[in-house]
């Protein structure tokens, strides 16, 4: 049996027989680096009514490298557990309940009273199975169930967090080389504050933060999230976290580095379902999120003033599926780099975008060289019915790769390339389009081998299959297939050059079906008719 099957086992056997008839003692210790104790060993009642902090604080002061065991019952804690380095909690079958409003995080390695700069202060922990309650309608003063700062190596597993007051389940805060797998968090008091992160990635920026100096703007590196849920409690007096992970503030150099956010369910979440908050060199991946108010993936820098710079992200193999709200303007996935701090290196293939509410299915906005292929995007639509909302918008985003993305039933633009040149946009289905299949306002692109139908149902004049303005130049249209509704609404044309654009090249298309309107030229110089089938 494995270190994590004993744990469980002698956790299960201490419910039954009581702390001082430790089964399995020897292997749990042998398998530990330190002593094995059990809180019932310092006379730890379980029942739910008495006051167990004593206890506890007699177990957790074993040293560094012990193994605390707590186990099945409910405990009543009116303080917080401050861990050793090297410490294991198994809890599994335990109920921790928070007990009075001054108890800080039911566990946690510094207190504002050391200097643990960089990833110097106690690591090497581990806390496995139990469900932490921090009673946060009851207890409403702002803490966590549990922080970690300033150190290496951290394990949280199969951990259920609930009940949280206007805080946060975890804070991870300068950390690296941390795990938190298959854990549940359900229940934020968002009457105190709303949209605060299950996990919370962050750096040590100041004591508004967490009170863990010094202050020095140490970053997390190196954390995975996996297996994770994320749901409302149904509880009266608690709703859902805003996110699964993330921050909601941040600083000038302050970037986080190789996290990892895999295989998640994110259910309601009251914000945005992830928030990639100044990361680099992430992952976001196989994660299915529903029904998030704001977004299903937010990425962006939130240094107040002056942006990151963000590089190497990772979006991939997601399932969002009825996120968004009739007010906001974000939807699926949103990417908003800005021109002093733009993303690059991104990624953003193979998710499945279904029900949006809100202005995109997916937006990327200064995002340079971006890749965006292989994308499903089935129903984009906004304020309830057909408006202003893009299937893909990609905006200040030069040189990227629009490929191979399907899109239908969009209340507004399929496609939407906006000062964006350079980009190629080339073998995407779109179709059901209240309004252009492809919106096009950037210099050199080149659109090939697309397929556009089912434009315009919203039947306003001037739509177009392939629309190229806003003074674009140089743009090459080339082996695509533009097709009529075959209803009473219908774009004006295949494809529309607006006035202002010049040396547009329109050759090799398949636009049969639209006779006279195949092409509406405005534009200057532009090269249409050869190889054109109308």
């Amino acid at each position: 049996m494995d270190r994590r099957g004993l744990l469980k086992a002698t956790g299960t056997a201490l419910g039954v027989l009581g702390g001082a008839q430790l089964i399995g003692a020897q292997s749990a210790q042998a398998a530990a680096a330190g002593p094995v104790v059990s809180v019932r060993d310092f006379g730890a009642v379980g029942d739910g009514s008495a006051d167990d902090t004593s206890a506890f604080q007699q177990a957790f002061a074993a040293g560094a490298g012990a193994t605390v065991l707590i186990p099945p019952g409910v405990y009543l804690l009116t303080k917080g557990m401050l861990l050793a380095a090297g410490t294991t909690v198994s809890a599994y079958g335990a109920r921790i309940v928070r007990n009075s409003a001054a108890c800080s995080a039911l566990v946690h390695n510094v207190n504002g009273n050391i200097q643990v700069p960089g990833y110097s202060g106690p690591g090497g922990l581990t806390v496995l199975g139990g469900t932490w309650d921090m009673a946060g309608a009851v207890y409403t003063r702002q803490t966590d169930a549990m922080a970690f700062a300033h150190a290496r190596d951290i394990l949280v597993r199969d951990c259920t967090i609930v009940n949280v007051p206007s805080a946060h389940a975890i804070e991870l805060n300068a950390v690296r080389g941390v795990r938190v797998v298959d854990c549940v968090f359900e229940g934020l008091n968002t009457a105190i504050e709303k949209d605060k992160e299950a996990v919370q990635i962050t750096s040590a920026t100041s004591a508004a933060n967490l009170p863990a100096p010094p202050y020095d703007n140490t970053s997390c590196a190196d954390v995975l999230i996996s297996g994770c849920t994320l749901r409302a409690t149904g509880t009266a007096g608690y709703d859902n976290f805003g996110s699964l992970c993330g921050d909601h503030g941040g600083a000038v150099g302050a970037v986080h580095s190789g996290v990892r956010v895999v295989d998640n369910r994110i259910e309601a979440a009251t914000a945005e379902a992830i928030r990639v908050s100044d990361w680099s060199r992430a992952v976001i991946t196989g994660n299915v999120i529903e029904s998030a108010r704001n977004a299903g993936i937010d990425v962006r820098s939130k240094s107040p003033g002056s942006p990151n710079a963000l590089a190497s992200i990772l979006i991939q193999g997601n399932t969002i599926d009825g996120v968004g709200n009739a007010d906001c303007l974000s939807g699926g996935i949103t990417v908003s780099g800005k021109a002093t701090g733009p993303i690059t290196g991104l990624v953003v293939s193979g998710n499945v975008v279904t029900g949006t509410q809100g202005e995109h299915g997916v937006y990327i906005g200064y995002a340079p060289q971006a890749v965006v292929s292989g994308n499903s995007i089935p129903g984009t639509l906004r304020n309830g019915k057909a408006s202003n909302c893009q299937a893909i918008q990609l905006d200040y985003s030069p040189n990227s790769v629009l490929t191979n993305n399907a899109a239908s039933g969009i209340g507004g633009d399929g496609l939407f390339v906006n000062f964006s040149d350079g980009t190629l946009v080339s073998g995407n289905r779109v179709a059901g389009c209240a309004t252009h299949g492809l919106m096009a306002s950037s210099n050199d692109l080149v659109v090939r081998n697309n397929l556009f139908s089912g434009l315009n149902t919203d039947g306003a004049a001037d739509k177009y299959g392939i629309r190229i303005g806003n003074n674009a130049k140089n743009v090459s249209i080339q082996g695509n297939l533009v097709r009529r509704s075959g209803g009473a609404a219908d774009a004006s044309a295949a494809v529309g050059v607006m006035a202002g654009s010049g040396g547009t090249w329109i050759t090799g298309n398949d636009l049969r079906g639209w006779g006279t309107a195949a092409v509406l030229d405005q534009g200057s110089g532009t090269v249409a008719g050869t190889g054109n089938l109308s």
